[in-house]
């Protein structure tokens, strides 16, 4: 969704506020797709200020995607919120300095509201903090069932340092 800020006609010190219904591309993260639902649109607030524009958007994003540890489908709520400055003159900017969802004078709402769920994205999607994730070796989920694989002993390269006992010892 493209919005063009010279069809709002907003003199300095006017805002102009409103909710759009939007669908965001999944979000790649790791070569895992996730998808983004804004149940309730995204908030598009445009306040005119001297030298141009600022954008703010806003919005409750539930993202779905497979669970870091057990790879379960999961469900998280992020508050998505991002604003960008658009000037109405590009003199005295180089192009880093602008966004790169703002040009011209218009706006790619989608973008913008996109990279803002990516940001208030957590590290990793969890079902929950309790999750026990997948064994290792089997690939059982152990929140359902334990499964009957021994512990893994390790590299046994490293056995004649586990015999120092350095396991058993934690401090600072």
């Amino acid at each position: 969704m493209l919005l063009d800020l010279n069809d709002l006609s907003l003199r300095a010190g006017e805002r102009h506020e409103r909710v759009y219904s939007l669908d965001v591309d999944p979000v790649v993260l790791g070569g895992i797709a996730y998808q983004a639902l804004l149940p309730e649109g995204v908030t598009v607030t445009v306040d005119r200020v001297a030298g141009g524009f600022v954008v703010s958007i806003s919005a409750m994003a539930r993202v779905y995607g497979p669970c870091a540890r057990c790879l379960a489908e999961t469900m998280v709520e992020v508050t998505a919120e991002q604003q960008e400055f658009a000037p109405t003159a590009r003199d005295g900017w180089e192009g880093s300095d602008l966004s790169a969802f703002v040009e011209d004078l218009i706006v790619d709402v989608a973008g913008l509201t996109r990279e803002a769920v990516v940001l208030a994205l957590p590290e990793r999607l969890v079902c929950s903090e309790e999750c026990r994730g997948l064994c290792p070796q089997c690939g059982q989920d152990l929140n359902v069932e334990k499964c009957a694989c021994e512990a893994n002993a390790g590299d046994e390269r490293w056995q004649k340092l586990r015999e120092l006992g350095f396991d058993d010892e934690l401090g600072p």
